[in-house]
């Protein structure tokens, strides 16, 4: 797997996450992190989507799997990608796994171990 800023490897996962305000957001950014640290892909800017940067446009287009982390039902990230047409192959929404958005008591790591996990099945069934 690539790791520089500029692949264009078509063998690339990309993981795109929401990062909002929300502890959800936070969770679905850490699940990001923590997958990007154990070599399952590579993390990656959705803004830049949003932004139509072209290098990052490019590499995007020739990944070859796209992962969207978003952190509750409005699918911001998901969102980005498909105007930017890019198709998603792996898509999670935090809370649609029982992650709350403000939850009363916050557990950034368990809750992204939980993500993560369920990306690793979701990537596994997709390949």
């Amino acid at each position: 797997m690539a790791n520089g800023c500029c692949s264009n490897d078509t063998n690339e996962t990309l993981i795109f996450t929401c990062a909002g305000a929300a502890h959800s957001g936070q969770v679905s950014n850490r699940a990001g992190i923590g997958l990007a640290q154990e070599g399952v892909g590579n993390l990656f800017c959705v803004a830049a989507m949003g932004a139509e940067i072209p290098d990052k446009m490019d590499r995007a287009r020739n990944a070859g799997k796209r992962v969207v982390i978003d952190g509750c039902e409005d699918h911001c990230a998901r969102k980005i990608m498909e105007k930017a047409s890019l198709p998603v192959e792996v898509h999670v929404d935090v809370t649609n796994l029982g992650i709350e958005k403000k939850p009363e008591k916050p557990q950034l790591i368990n809750d992204a171990k939980r993500v993560m996990e369920e990306i690793r099945t979701l990537l596994s069934a997709a390949s």
